[in-house]
């Protein structure tokens, strides 16, 4: 399985100075310039980021912790009445282009760039592991993301773009049939190292980086065999990297429940009493019914889309749900490289001293991933219905839409070849090929006609595993079992629910760096003692 977490674009933002907004005030007149140039070091961060081929997210981040506490100490010392506006504040962001006249939105926009940056970071170790891996079995040449999730089967049978490669071999863990169905998943023995014939793919074709896998590795079938090419050192790395991707996605999560919980209402609230202290000082106030111009300020459907609570509710669900398909890909591995079932030269399959099938004492079973699995599709499908909701639906970016509701049909497909593993692991072979036949049709779909990039390529390459194993499987099926493949209807009644694995956690908003927030105990979107935290240095808890 390949994650595809989608990578954001941060906005930069033009050049802004506070002490023209706010009145001359020589008590906060240095934390003043103090936050004006901590915004400029975030800008110069945001621009060299948009304008270099290599990112450096750990930059940003370190910008936006440092110019954080002083925007809050803006955002209190003028709640609180310590700092006066001339005028309102006035914002402007590129990419896209939004106009805004808030402190707050201020505040807001930076928050979520905290969110953005740390999504983009555990983007970056999810694809370090896809990477890694391909590295490995020697699969690099169309490398956008994307490992499969341990078919050791290779570059057999039609592609979606209908060329086709040569038939290979393929097997699968939990296999325990009699020597002439082992026989029938093998086609024969491999030379490790070889490029195969025809169109046949690099996967898997490659010699062992583990000593001790190399020599059964060469001649034999084994799913998750990839595993076979991955040191215990590269395992272990895969482990980490995917364990703080999944973490970097749970504090993107709670960075933008914080926004959504805290930070919007206090807005609402702060346009609330200035359009009410507007209308006092007109003498139009004194109706029961809310005015016009109230409802106007609250309305969130006038507000940039990218601060709707709606649009920011999603990114919670897009941020757990990679957090989940981290967590199941990372024991998807696991599972790989305990459950393999080595086929020998001579057509026998090994087992373990207990009579079972080798390595299966431990992983993790199909079902249950495919719940997991299952659960990330709904989280999609949560935010996608979020997305949705937005009054103008054209504000928020086509690619970004596709991305949402193309993964849901991803993941889907995803569980389906884990119910279909699983069937295979049972040996009821006429369900693990229709599991397999619905993920091959929806991954071909995908890699054809998604708008998103990096789903494309991954379901293309989820296609050939899938059709691979739909090959083997059938094989099987025609030579020893003779099953009935089930209907789709049949199937897809069948699935089962998803689980949730993990939760966002929780962001603590740092302590206003000056004003009396600062020595009261009070965050920058009032929060309590309880709720604030103030860094003692840059990129606290930042590093893994």
């Amino acid at each position: 399985m390949t994650t595809i977490g989608y990578l954001y674009t941060l906005s930069t933002t033009a050049n802004l100075s506070f002490q023209e907004f706010l009145v001359p005030n020589a008590q906060y007149q240095r934390s003043i310039s103090d936050a004006t140039a901590s915004r400029g070091r975030l800008r110069a961060a945001l621009k060299e980021h948009r304008h270099s081929d290599r990112h450096d997210f750990l930059n940003i981040q370190k910008a936006l912790e440092d110019y954080i506490p002083l925007m809050f100490g803006l955002v209190a010392g003028i709640d609180n009445s310590e700092l006066r506006l001339m005028h309102e504040v006035a914002l402007s962001s590129k990419q896209p282009r939004v106009k805004q006249k808030s402190i707050h939105y201020e505040a807001i926009f930076t928050i979520l760039t905290l969110g953005y940056v740390l999504l983009d970071r555990a983007n970056e170790y999810s694809q370090a592991v896809q990477k890694k891996i391909l590295v490995a079995i020697g699969d690099v040449s169309n490398y956008v993301g994307g490992y499969g999730d341990g078919s050791s089967m290779s570059g057999s049978g039609p592609h979606p773009d209908g060329t086709s490669g040569s038939s290979s071999g393929s097997s699968g863990s939990g296999f325990s049939a009699a020597a002439v169905a082992a026989a029938a998943l093998s086609s024969g023995p491999r030379n490790a190292g070889s490029n195969g014939g025809g169109g046949a793919s690099r996967l898997f074709k490659k010699s062992s980086s583990n000593p001790t896998a190399s020599k059964s590795a060469r001649n034999s079938n084994t799913i998750g065999e990839f595993t076979d090419y991955l040191s215990d050192e590269d395992m272990a790395e895969i482990d980490h990297q995917l364990t703080t991707a999944a973490d970097l996605y749970c504090k993107a999560a709670g960075v933008f429940e914080y926004v959504a919980q805290e930070m919007i209402p206090k807005w609402n609230r702060y346009l609330a009493a200035v359009t009410v202290a507007q209308e006092t000082s007109s003498g139009s106030v004194g109706t029961k019914a809310p005015s016009s111009a109230t409802v106007k300020a609250l309305s969130e459907s006038s507000r940039p889309v990218d601060v709707q609570t709606s649009v920011i509710s999603a990114h919670i669900k897009l941020a757990l749900a990679e957090a989940h398909a981290c967590a199941v890909r990372k024991a998807m591995i696991k599972a790989a490289r305990a459950s393999a079932v080595k086929v020998s030269p001579s057509g026998a399959s090994s087992t373990s001293s207990s009579g079972g099938p080798a390595g299966t004492g431990s992983k993790t079973s199909y079902v249950l991933l495919a719940k997991l699995i299952i659960g990330v599709k709904e989280e999609y499908e949560r935010a996608y219905g979020l997305l949705k909701s937005v009054k103008d639906l054209n504000e928020i970016a086509s690619e970004f839409r596709a991305h949402v509701k193309d993964a849901k049909v991803y993941y889907e497909a995803v569980a389906q070849t884990l119910l279909g593993m699983d069937a295979y692991e049972a040996q009821h072979y006429g369900k693990a090929i229709g599991f397999m036949t619905i993920a091959r049709a929806s991954f071909a779909a995908l890699s054809k006609s998604s708008k998103a990039h990096v789903i494309a390529h991954s379901a293309a390459f989820e296609y050939r595993l899938a059709n691979e194993k739909v090959l083997a499987f059938q094989k099987i099926n025609d030579s020893v079992t003779f099953e009935q493949i089930p209907s789709q209807m049949q199937l897809l009644a069948v699935m089962p629910s998803g689980r949730d694995l993990l939760s966002s956690k929780k962001y603590i908003a740092p302590r206003p760096s000056f004003g009396s927030a600062a020595t009261a105990g009070e965050g920058g979107n009032g929060s309590t003692d309880d709720n604030v935290n103030k860094l003692t240095y840059a990129l606290q808890g930042a590093y893994f």
